[in-house]
């Protein structure tokens, strides 16, 4: 039986509830692991996203390694911590997965996929003038339009001019296809939406520090 879109998106969203609770060497692991299956499978998106993630990942370790009290690693002003170093690291490996495990989850599934697990995901917006439809349309689009500006590498200059220019008010017209779930796969759903519950209570009780 093959997993429906919903699922393979229930299992992404359980790995990132999981994320915040994971003790280092579990999260080093964890990092390798998705980064090596990226490589593999999906090594041109990860070499066109993972460049744009590079100042982020810069600051991310200025700030943690020069502002987290821990013992110097040298007898400067301007050491950063050891404390501070692995911390940063950990954000880090944490921001590596989600990006390498969200380039697999989208290879994974079609744009009809994509819009169905979206569309499923959002079912408490059904009960409020179609919302349920409209956040999943345009969740869908943005998708599709972040890969064509990831596609085009465009820079920063040439990406903020994109943005400011005017639209020409053309209407497009998108026809997305619904793809409905199987009973089994339904239950498969239960089962993961009560195991995210249960990830995060957990995590909050304390019972994975």
């Amino acid at each position: 039986m093959k997993l429906h879109s919903i699922n393979i998106l229930a299992l992404w969203l359980w790995l990132l509830t999981l994320l915040p609770w994971l003790e280092r060497h579990y999260l080093f692991l964890v990092c390798a692991v998705t980064l090596g299956l990226a490589c593999f499978w999906v090594r041109d998106r990860l070499r066109r996203s993972l460049p744009r993630l590079k100042w982020l990942l810069v600051s991310i370790m200025l700030v943690y390694g020069w502002s987290v009290p821990g013992r110097y690693l040298w007898l400067t002003g301007l050491s950063p911590t050891d404390a501070g170093l692995l911390l940063g690291l950990e954000q880090i490996a944490r921001i590596l997965i989600v990006t390498s495990s969200l380039q697999l989850m989208l290879v994974l599934m079609t744009r009809a996929e994509i819009f169905t697990s979206i569309f499923i995901l959002l079912t408490p917006l059904q009960f409020f003038n179609q919302l349920q439809t409209r956040f999943a349309l345009r969740f869908a689009l943005t998708l599709e339009k972040a890969e064509e500006l990831l596609v085009a590498r465009l820079g920063f200059v040439e990406l903020f001019n994109l943005i400011l220019r005017p639209s020409c008010g053309a209407v497009a017209e998108y026809c997305f296809e619904y793809i409905p779930m199987r009973q089994a796969q339904q239950i498969i759903l239960s089962l993961q939406c009560i195991l995210i519950v249960l990830t995060i209570a957990m995590g909050v009780s304390g019972f994975w520090n």
